[in-house]
């Protein structure tokens, strides 16, 4: 006689799986804005808000010439590039942007380029 014996298991993740940890790095920009399974870290947004308040309030619907007003907005109040990258890595995972969307801004901030 064959037997065949399944075995059913459930793995039980993290209670709050989009929060990863704060970290504030020496250049005073705080992460990761992104966790480790894609999902934008919830712990990190309160500080971004304070820094990049327009690129944090952009929503899923936000288009190319609403982020670089954002980013625009956000440099001349004079964040730094890293948090403006930052913040806008934390939106696009929060929001699943497109990273056709994503990459040219992200590009730009690199560069030195934040728009108006």
């Amino acid at each position: 006689m064959f037997t065949i014996a399944l075995t059913f298991s459930l793995i039980a993740g993290p209670a709050n799986a989009t929060t990863c940890g704060c970290e504030e790095y020496q250049d005073g920009t705080t992460g990761p804005a992104v966790c480790p399974n894609g999902d934008a870290n919830e712990n990190v947004r309160p500080r971004y808000a304070k820094t990049t308040p327009a690129i944090m309030s952009l929503s899923k619907t936000a288009n190319r010439p609403q982020l670089n007003r954002a980013i625009g907005a956000d440099g001349k109040r004079q964040a730094t590039g890293v948090a403006l990258y930052d913040a806008i890595e934390f939106q696009a995972a929060h929001y699943d942007w497109s990273r056709s969307l994503v990459h040219p801004a992200n590009r730009g901030v690199v560069l030195g380029n934040f728009y108006c």
